[in-house]
């Protein structure tokens, strides 16, 4: 969040006492566009363009964003749902389904989570899919009642995978360094060109006040797509896991065997 902060304020700083300098030092009478009467409508143009390019991308990144929220969301439910369901099978395999789920819940939280701000994931909650695959395949069929809740587990499964695949892509960055690199030249190309309207005989207030209001724009725009860019970093709008961390407590407060009979720590590394 920090870092977001000094994004938008240090360059708009800079920016401003920059157009002062240019207009005390540098500029002559009039500006240096005095004798281009187009020079307004080419600095409308090149600042349309770059609207145009920053809404494009801001728009992407926040649907990438969003997208790992829902992701995120439906990987805690469908969790939650492959719990209850285990409920419904045979006590020998019972509570080895439910502890394993709620050890890979707690995987999540405390490693896979950390992980992502790396764009990484952890072998713990793969150990304890592979685990829950295993011990599923031991589930008895007797009737059809059993076959629809193992039925259901399977669904809630591939709901659950789904989830967390759709959350380890979002981890990654969306936008490309090609493209910020064409970000920033746009930027500077637009805000280079607004330095030319620098003029002795207007106020510096007034002209302060434009290249801060402009540059403040433009550094915000940067600053939002940069912390949307990455949703599980701590860039100011990191998603947080308190979805799972709901889940997990539910199921925790459920579990009929007590929790000191989990194969796994609180943070769902196996014993």
């Amino acid at each position: 969040m920090f870092v977001s902060l000094l994004i938008m304020v240090v360059p708009t700083a800079l920016l401003v006492v920059a157009i002062l300098l240019v207009r005390h030092h540098l500029a002559p009478t009039g500006g240096f566009l005095d004798r281009m009467p187009a020079a307004g409508d080419i600095f409308g143009a090149a600042g349309t363009g770059l609207a145009v390019v920053l809404g494009f991308v801001i728009f992407l990144s926040f649907g990438s964003y969003q997208t790992a929220r829902e992701d995120s969301g439906m990987e805690a439910v469908a969790v939650q749902q492959q719990y209850d369901v285990a409920g419904f099978f045979d006590p020998s395999v019972r509570d080895a389904l439910q502890a394993e789920t709620i050890c890979y819940g707690r995987a999540v939280i405390d490693q896979e989570w950390p992980a992502m701000a790396a764009g990484r994931t952890s072998s713990a909650v793969q150990l304890w899919v592979d685990r829950m695959n295993t011990s599923v395949q031991q589930v008895p069929v007797h009737n059809q009642r059993d076959q629809a809740a193992l039925s259901h587990w399977f669904d809630e499964s591939a709901a659950r995978q789904d989830g967390r695949r759709g959350r380890l892509a979002e981890a990654s960055a969306l936008v490309p360094g090609y493209l910020w690199a064409v970000l920033v030249l746009l930027v500077l190309a637009v805000l280079g060109f607004l330095l030319l309207f620098a003029d002795p005989e207007a106020g510096g207030l007034g002209q302060g006040v434009m290249m801060g209001s402009i540059a403040l724009t433009v550094f915000a725009s940067l600053a939002l797509i940069w912390t949307l860019d990455r949703p599980f970093n701590d860039r100011g709008a990191a998603i947080s896991s308190s979805r799972m961390r709901v889940t997990v407590l539910a199921m925790s407060g459920e579990f009929g065997s007590g929790l000191d009979g989990l194969p796994c720590d609180a943070h769902g590394t196996p014993h």
